[in-house]
């Protein structure tokens, strides 16, 4: 073991052998001390069937191996329009990120005000994510009538500026039947304002995609009437006109309700990056580190309420008016919501390790990240193992089993080399 803070830039190497149907590859990552890991990552990629007695969709699998992310994708191809999946080429996430794309539907087709969308992951029986959001109908913060303003104006003369009273008030929501899960309906957004005298910018830092982000400079310089605002948002954290006459005032939103992943230049998550280091010149053969404050979690994307440990298989999910209510892989509940319920299949891909001496070593992969596009019905899994460099691992071949027989012979090496591990001295 190196000290801690010296890279190895000679990194030992590692033969991969990819012995299932996915699509998979190794790659090599140095942490901010140093310290080197060979990264395992895999993808698979399934459709959802038909809703069964049981009330659980069928996962058929690709009839080719899904091809892993070597970039992140964005909506529509438009890198300013969101991000909708990041690459798979991440060297760590500690926990999985569970990121869901789609829109909000209304129960049984009908239109509606508002409704709520629900994602809820359930593992052994237990719920480790179960979020709700509430969507709206088209509405907008509008200017009082005129009488209003100009008696608000007489308090705010009579107080000497002391009270500024609202202006605005927000309009009640239109009825809609469908609304794409997109951060450019949640609370953010941004002013710019060109002028002879330059330009004037200035974005909400945890969703610059968003609607309801105005300051005063700039509702006055564009005389504006109408403002639109947010259509997803927390049920506990509703918007309100209150709250947009103080975002004007410079007080931060709410957090942007959504499901997909969170930009990785929003906030908090640019914060886990970590200071970045300075240097006016580097030398010929040093090579920039991450920060020693970086924290890893940076890579997780999904918003902090949709993450959770690794999965393993097993797991069920059950997504509430997040598909068409005539979508064959759901069903309506007693009060017509459209539920779709679907469980991973119970599988293993795990490393088969060997050493310079050909003892092996048995090491599974975990899922880290599940994807689930509910307009084209399909649901990804990426599958991830970090491997010590510095173990003496010269060879790996990546396996998948799927029959309980072989699944549980995994399990007995596993339990076989943890019981050689205890008895080294």
């Amino acid at each position: 073991m190196s000290a801690p803070g010296t890279p190895h830039f000679n990194l030992p190497n590692l033969v991969f052998d990819n012995r299932t149907a996915h699509a998979a590859s190794q790659f090599d990552m140095l942490d901010q001390f140093g310290e080197a890991f060979h990264v395992v990552v895999a993808r698979m990629a399934y459709t959802l069937g038909p809703c069964g007695a049981d009330g659980l969709a069928t996962l058929h699998p690709f009839s080719r191996p899904a091809p892993l992310l070597t970039e992140d994708r964005h909506l529509n191809d438009d890198t300013e329009a969101g991000t909708v999946q990041e690459s798979d080429f991440a060297p760590y996430k500690p926990h999985c990120d569970v990121i869901v794309n789609g829109a909000a539907h209304a129960p049984l087709g009908l239109a509606m005000e508002k409704f709520a969308v629900n994602l809820r992951l359930a593992a052994a029986g237990k719920a480790v994510i179960d979020k709700t959001l509430t969507v709206c109908g088209e509405r907008v913060f509008r200017k009082k009538a005129v009488l209003k303003r100009l008696a608000q104006g007489c308090v705010r003369a009579a107080t000497l500026g002391l009270l500024r009273p609202n202006p605005w008030r927000l309009s009640a929501p239109e009825k809609f039947v469908q609304l794409p899960l997109h951060y450019a309906f949640a609370a953010g957004g941004q002013c710019r304002l060109d002028t002879r005298d330059g330009k004037q910018h200035e974005s909400c830092d945890t969703n610059p995609l968003g609607r309801g982000f105005a300051r005063h400079w700039y509702l006055d310089a564009q005389q504006l009437a109408t403002v639109p605002a947010p259509r997803i948002y927390y049920p506990k954290q509703p918007c309100t006109a209150e709250q947009f006459w103080q975002g004007a005032a410079g007080k931060d939103l709410p957090p942007p309700a959504g499901l997909a992943p969170i930009g990785r230049g929003w906030l908090p998550r640019r914060t886990l990056a970590g200071s970045i280091r300075e240097k006016a010149q580097w030398d010929q053969d040093e090579v920039p580190m991450l920060p020693e404050d970086f924290d890893f979690a940076y890579w997780n994307c999904a918003p902090a309420d949709q993450q959770c440990a690794h999965l393993a298989g097993l797991e069920q999910f059950t997504l509430t008016n997040l598909c068409r209510h005539d979508h064959p892989s759901a069903r309506a509940d007693r009060v017509g919501n459209t539920v779709l319920r679907f469980t991973l299949p119970q599988q293993v891909l795990f490393l088969l390790l060997a050493d310079a001496h050909d003892q092996l070593l048995v090491l599974r992969l975990k899922i880290d990240t599940v994807l689930i596009d509910t307009d084209a019905g399909i649901v990804e899994l990426v599958w991830r193992a970090l491997v010590p460099a510095d173990a003496g691992q010269v060879a790996a071949r990546l396996m998948h089993v799927s029959e309980p027989e072989q699944i549980a012979r995994v399990a007995l090496l596993e339990q076989a080399q943890e019981a050689l591990a205890e008895a080294a001295p």
